[in-house]
């Protein structure tokens, strides 16, 4: 683990104190509660409703952290500001279909970036993040919460986990620029969407562009590097360790679903790329529940239920994510969390 990442662990328990003694009731120096949101595409519809759902059942916690991935990125923001803004996550996944958020690029798509434009899908960004939501955001930063998202450097082949609550907080005058860049970065399907420039900077000042795209390129999920030992900050911190509870929302399903492909390049291609995307998903879920084993904290989970056997006519199919996203709520609302990833998953059994 760098001394970087020391020093920001470091720095956030000092803020989460500094608010429990100020008697901020969201910062705890005895629980701390995380959520991590997967990748899925319009399956995001999903985590929307988990959320929302939860907030009616009355018990969902406020996260000490949270993190997203490509569609998971587009709700963390919501997620992380709490209740209050479940109504703005369920028009971000329940208001816009395909003609909302893509426009095809024809012929010369093929030929590009991308067979789509990302202009609508940046239009909506724009639209939710505001210089009001960032100061929100902002404000929570300072309480040490933190809102993290995952993009991909396609350039060297490498995730990148953004701070985005950190950027909030700074006064850098393309915060929001910035802000949005990431968020549809993290969006952009490959071949579906064009990659995103962003402009960074080395310690030593000198400025380049690097392509981002998808964050679920690298991983569907994500938490925290895998050698952090979090107990050693909060012993040095608070005096003990922490009862921690990590909770996943997996956009897709976890079970093998049977549809007879047709034997063209394009819909083969798609078939495939669900199919390593679902397999990898399963895969980061086994790997964060061996980091919270090891860190002695628990982890829940919920995903797509076998039961949702509606499917998409399209690739932002409205009909289908308000579908999704009412099958979420009731998910949310029963507490259907699971504690263990069975092995027998990834075979349907």
């Amino acid at each position: 683990m760098t001394p970087e990442i020391q020093a920001v662990i470091r720095k956030q328990y000092r803020q989460v104190l500094d608010a429990a003694h100020a008697g901020e009731r969201r910062a705890s120096p005895r629980r701390a509660d995380y959520l991590a949101i997967s990748g899925g595409g319009a399956n995001g519809a999903f985590a929307a409703g988990v959320l929302t759902g939860w907030t009616k059942r009355g018990d969902r916690p406020a996260f000490e952290v949270v993190t997203g991935v490509s569609t998971g990125a587009l709700a963390a923001p919501f997620a992380f500001l709490g209740p209050r803004y479940d109504a703005e996550l369920k028009e971000v996944y329940t208001a816009y279909g395909d003609r909302d958020i893509m426009r095809s690029r024809g012929l010369l798509g093929v030929f590009s970036t991308g067979l789509n434009d990302n202009a609508q899908l940046r239009s909506i960004i724009s639209k939710y993040m505001t210089e009001r939501l960032l100061d929100e955001i902002a404000t929570q930063y300072r309480l040490g919460r933190r809102l993290l998202i995952q993009t991909t450097n396609i350039d060297a082949q490498r995730p990148v986990i953004w701070d985005l609550s950190a950027l909030s907080a700074s006064d850098r005058p393309d915060r929001r620029e910035l802000t949005i860049n990431i968020l549809l970065a993290s969006a952009a399907i490959p071949a579906v969407f064009p990659p995103v420039r962003i402009k960074v900077q080395t310690p030593a000042g000198e400025s380049y562009d690097e392509l981002h795209v998808d964050g679920g390129v690298s991983a569907q999920l994500f938490f925290a590097p895998p050698n952090v030992r979090f107990g050693n900050f909060e012993r040095e911190a608070f005096g003990r360790v922490r009862q921690r509870h990590l909770h996943v929302i997996r956009n897709g399903r976890l079970t093998p679903t049977y549809e007879t492909t047709t034997e063209r390049t394009i819909p083969l291609a798609k078939r495939a790329i669900e199919t390593l995307v679902a397999y990898q998903g399963l895969a980061d879920l086994y790997r964060l529940q061996a980091f919270a084993r090891r860190g002695r904290a628990e982890l829940s989970y919920v995903s797509i239920p076998q039961t949702f056997t509606q499917t998409p006519r399209s690739e932002f199919d409205k009909s289908y994510m308000l579908s999704l996203f009412e099958a979420g709520v009731q998910t949310g609302f029963a507490g259907e969390w699971k504690a263990e990833v069975s092995a027998t998953l990834a075979s349907g059994g």
